[in-house]
């Protein structure tokens, strides 16, 4: 592994807009702060970015670019890379790349987010984040009024359909993989209006 002698105060794992948001508050505190970024955001596929104040509609990529300047605009790094390993040496953490490079850190800032795992559904992943949705949240707004079938492969498919019906009168659960429903979820389900087909 090829040793630095970059030293942060801070170093955030994530450059998405939680680990962007963190970096610009850490910067304008005058922390010596670097984002490393592996270039994989959640939300890459969606349209637009929603519910983000000053920001909805605005495609993903576009807001990471703008919030990439907003962070060196006070004086924070960015560094494209893959953090493979974190480590601690008493009070400091050492952040190794998958480059082979390595920097240290008083305190780390982990805000790499999640990661959908997809039911192996045929063309499921290729409709993902476009008309596959997962947060009704983030996209319902954009489908308001219009039929939602939810995929239910788990037990909080319950709750997601629940959810939705406040975006559509027209909610039906497909109970792909996920186990029967009780009586009292059947019965929240048909309060609600909603289908359910096995």
């Amino acid at each position: 592994m090829q040793q630095t002698d970059m030293h942060y105060e801070v170093v955030v794992v994530g450059g998405g807009a939680a680990g962007l948001s963190g970096a610009v508050v850490l910067a304008r505190a005058r922390r010596r702060v670097l984002v490393i970024d592996a270039g994989r955001p959640r939300n890459a596929r969606a349209e637009g970015v929603h519910s983000y104040l000053t920001r909805d509609g605005m495609p993903p990529g576009e807001l990471v670019a703008v919030g990439r300047e907003e962070v060196r605009g006070y004086g924070g790094a960015i560094r494209d890379g893959e953090v493979v390993r974190i480590g601690r040496d008493g009070e400091v953490f050492t952040v190794a790349l998958a480059d082979g490079t390595r920097v240290s850190a008083d305190r780390l800032l982990v805000t790499t987010g999640l990661v959908d795992e997809l039911p192996p559904v045929p063309g499921l992943a290729e409709r993902f984040g476009r008309d596959a949705l997962h947060c009704p949240y983030c996209h319902g707004w954009e489908v308001r009024g219009e039929p939602i079938a939810v995929l239910a492969t788990g037990p909080m498919a319950v709750h997601q359909a629940l959810l939705w019906r406040q975006w559509s009168e027209t909610v039906t659960v497909l109970r792909h993989t996920a186990a029967p429903f009780g009586a009292e979820d059947a019965e929240r389900l048909a309060a609600r209006g909603i289908a359910v087909v096995d």
